[in-house]
C-alpha cells in the first residue's frame, strides 16, 4: 500500500484473497458496506490521517476481509453450521451509552446464556466447536485489538473492561461482527464521513445482518443448546431488518438522561476520533457535539419507526438509572418479561460481579454537556418525540421498574 493513496474496495478484496490463498466472500451484497466506506475514506476523510492511522485502518480492513474468506470456507467445510438455529435471543438495543454494556455483562453471568467475546470476532475461524482456542490464537487476537486501541488509550478510561478483561471482553454486534461487513457505527467513528453517516441511516441492511445470524451459527456450532445474550448499539440503524430476522427475539431498550448520554456520547466519539492519528481541538470536540446529537437523533426516530412497525410486544424499555441502582432486579423484571426465571447461581454471579466492580475503577470518565453546547431547552424540543414516548429527556431520570 503506498501511505499516500487510499485503497479501494477492489484492492482491499484482491489483497484479502492473496493474504488467505481463498477467493469465496459469499453473498456479494455484503460488500455494500465496504465500497460505501472506502469511498467516504478516499473523499472525505483520508487527507487529514497521518500515516499511522492509514497504516492502522489498512490493516483493520484486510483483516476483517480475510476472516470473511475463512468464515464462509469454514461454512463449506462444515455444512452442520448452516443448520444452526439461533433461538430467541436477548438482544440489547439502546443507545450507546446509555448503560447497554453493564446490562450485557449482567446477562452473560447466566450460565445458560451465551455472548461472544472479542477474541472470537477478532480470530472467529476454525469454529470454537472444534475445540478451544490456542494460545497463539488468543496472543494474535490481543494483538489485533490493541494495535487498534493504540491511536486512542483513553479509550481504557472509557471503556474499563478492555483493561481487565483484554481480548476476553465481551463483544458488540456492531464494532465487532457487522464491522467484518463495514457496516457499523463505529467504522464513522473512527474514519468515516458524512456520505458513510448517511449510507448507515438509508440502506436497508438485511445482507449485512443475514451476516450477524451467520457469525452465530458459526459460534453456536457443536456448542451447548445455550441461548445468546447479545447487545449494539448500531442495532437502532437497522432495527426492522433485525427484528425481521429474529422474529423471536427479546429486544431491550436502554434509555438514559439525555444530559448523560449524550454528554458522554460525544466525549467518548471525541475519544476516539482520535484514530485519525491526532488529538481533537476544542473546537472539534465542540463540533463532535453536534455531529453526536444529530446522529443520535437520527437513529433514534429510524427505530422507533421500526419498532412501530415489528410491534410492541417484541421489545422491553429499560432504565439506564435502574440498573444502576439495583442491578439485580432490573434483571430479574427482564427475565420475567421474556418469561425466564433467574436461578440462584446467576443471581449469585450478579451480587458477585457488582460488589467487585465498581465505574472508576480504572480511572473517571470527566465530561459535561456544556462542553459540547448541549442546551438542555433545545435538545427536549429537538427529541420531542423520544421525550414524550419514553420519558427520557435532557435532565430527566424516569425509572421503568416498580
Amino acid at each position: 500500500m503506498s501511505g499516500s493513496q487510499c485503497p479501494g474496495a477492489e484492492e482491499l478484496l484482491e489483497r484479502a484473497c492473496a493474504a488467505t490463498g481463498l477467493d469465496d466472500y459469499g453473498d456479494p451484497a455484503r460488500h455494500a458496506g465496504l465500497h460505501a466506506f472506502t469511498a467516504s475514506l478516499r473523499d472525505e476523510t483520508w487527507a487529514q490521517m497521518t500515516p499511522q492511522a492509514r497504516e492502522v485502518v489498512d490493516g483493520y480492513l484486510v483483516h476483517h476481509l480475510g476472516n470473511r474468506l475463512k468464515l464462509e470456507a469454514d461454512r463449506k467445510a462444515h455444512p452442520g453450521i448452516a443448520g444452526e438455529n439461533v433461538r430467541a435471543p436477548l438482544i440489547i438495543v439502546g443507545p450507546p451509552r446509555s448503560g447497554s454494556t453493564l446490562l450485557h455483562t449482567l446477562l452473560s453471568l447466566d450460565p445458560d446464556n451465551m455472548a461472544p467475546e472479542h477474541w472470537l470476532c477478532r480470530e472467529p475461524s476454525p469454529p470454537p466447536g472444534l475445540g478451544a482456542p490456542s494460545e497463539e490464537r488468543l496472543a494474535s487476537a490481543e494483538l489485533v485489538m490493541n494495535g487498534i486501541y493504540s491511536l486512542i488509550p483513553d479509550v481504557f478510561v472509557t471503556h474499563p473492561y478492555l483493561i481487565e478483561e483484554g481480548s476476553g471482553a465481551l463483544a458488540e454486534c456492531g464494532s465487532d461482527i457487522l464491522n467484518m461487513v463495514h457496516t457499523s457505527q463505529q467504522l464513522w467513528c473512527f474514519w468515516g464521513g458524512e456520505s458513510y453517516r448517511r449510507y448507515l441511516l438509508e440502506v436497508d441492511h438485511t445482507a449485512a445482518v443475514s451476516f450477524h445470524r451467520e457469525f452465530l451459527q458459526h459460534c453456536q456450532w457443536r456448542m451447548t443448546g445455550k441461548r445468546w445474550a447479545l447487545k449494539g448499539s448500531d442495532h437502532m440503524l437497522w432495527l426492522g431488518e433485525l427484528a425481521a430476522l429474529y422474529p423471536d427475539a427479546k429486544l431491550i431498550w436502554t434509555h438514559r438522561d439525555l444530559a448523560q448520554q449524550l454528554g458522554s456520547l460525544a466525549s467518548v466519539q471525541a475519544i476516539i476520533r482520535g484514530m485519525m492519528g491526532r488529538p481533537m481541538t476544542a473546537e472539534e470536540r465542540r463540533g463532535q457535539g453536534d455531529l453526536a446529537v444529530d446522529m443520535q437523533l437520527a437513529a433514534i426516530e429510524k427505530a422507533m419507526a421500526a419498532r412501530d412497525k415489528a410491534g410492541e410486544g417484541q421489545f422491553l424499555d429499560v432504565s439506564y438509572h435502574d440498573v444502576m441502582a439495583n442491578p439485580l432486579k432490573t434483571v430479574e423484571r427482564i427475565y420475567a418479561w421474556a418469561g425466564m426465571t433467574i436461578s440462584p447461581e446467576h443471581a449469585s454471579r450478579i451480587e458477585q460481579w457488582v460488589a467487585d466492580h465498581h465505574q472508576t475503577k480504572h480511572g473517571v470518565h470527566r465530561h459535561s454537556p456544556e462542553e459540547f453546547g448541549l442546551d438542555a431547552d433545545t435538545i427536549n424540543r429537538r427529541f420531542a418525540p423520544y421525550v414524550e414516548r419514553f420519558g427520557f429527556g435532557f435532565g430527566i431520570r424516569p425509572a421503568l421498574a416498580d
